[in-house]
């Protein structure tokens, strides 16, 4: 595994412990040192951009907190939690998870995390098994 992916994800699973261990994620004491660690243009609201039939949104907080969802045909997502950034990878933790798919679709039936690449101010998610997303500002 490459170093600096596995720092992000030790950081995530030391940052989602935080949550489990502290309370409810939304609370930014609870979200523990590695959330919301960043570059300071990172929080906001992302919709993605350049995937067919697939409509997709990201909002990051600065406490550190995120929500996402995802429409795909008959097929919903929604996810919140954790986020956190480590050179050009940011992470999105689920709530309860101490790890994220490194796997993510579409095509998933429910939230599992996400990583994505920073690409100027864009997060780029390259979605395994084909193709590539852009969640713009």
């Amino acid at each position: 595994m490459h170093h600096s992916l596995r720092t992000l994800l030790t950081a995530a699973a030391l940052a989602t412990a935080t949550v489990a261990a502290h309370g409810p994620a939304g609370a930014a004491s609870a979200l523990g040192p590695a959330c919301g660690k960043g570059d300071a243009y990172i929080p906001g609201h992302y919709s993605l951009h350049g995937v067919m039939e697939v409509g997709s949104e990201i909002v990051l907080r600065k406490d550190g907190s995120f929500e996402f969802y995802l429409a795909y045909g008959a097929n919903d997502q929604y996810g919140k939690g954790c986020w956190t950034q480590h050179g050009k990878n940011v992470a999105l933790i689920p709530s309860g998870k101490r790890t994220i798919s490194g796997t993510h679709t579409p095509a998933d039936r429910r939230f599992t995390g996400m990583l994505l690449k920073v690409d100027g101010r864009d997060l780029v998610w390259e979605i395994p098994y084909g193709g590539k997303g852009r969640y713009r500002k």
